[in-house]
């Protein structure tokens, strides 16, 4: 049975990591890296490079987006543009910063209010 992407490990639980490694190694892996504490419990883990296959398909692809791409699909009101956008530290976190006539003043210093905005 394959594994679950996004399942949550315990970093002492040494023995579900293993039992989905062998089962999953690759959804395994994924999952580990998506938790930090999990990823350091098995970091030269003697079980997981014995489960682990050579040369492991990676399963993983990234999309590159520039600032028009991401404005055209978050279709922005009229009278709005997107300015800048970031990641935060979260690596799920995209960050667009937009201007509008319709948007209140923001003093210097102030931090950006989270909008809400209707999409397409």
């Amino acid at each position: 049975m394959p594994v679950q992407d996004g399942k949550r490990y315990s970093p002492l639980d040494r023995q579900s990591v293993h039992a989905d490694m062998a089962e999953d190694p690759i959804a395994t892996r994924r999952n580990m890296e998506q938790q930090p504490a999990v990823a350091r419990a098995h970091e030269n883990c003697a079980d997981c490079a014995n489960l682990l296959p050579p040369q492991a398909p990676n399963r993983m692809g990234k999309i590159r987006l520039n600032l028009q791409q991401v404005s055209d699909m978050l279709g922005l009101p009229a009278g709005t543009r997107a300015l800048r956008m970031f990641v935060d530290d979260d690596p799920h976190a995209l960050f667009v910063v937009i201007e509008g006539d319709d948007l209140k003043p923001v003093p210097d210093g102030q931090e950006l209010p989270d909008l809400h905005i209707t999409t397409r």
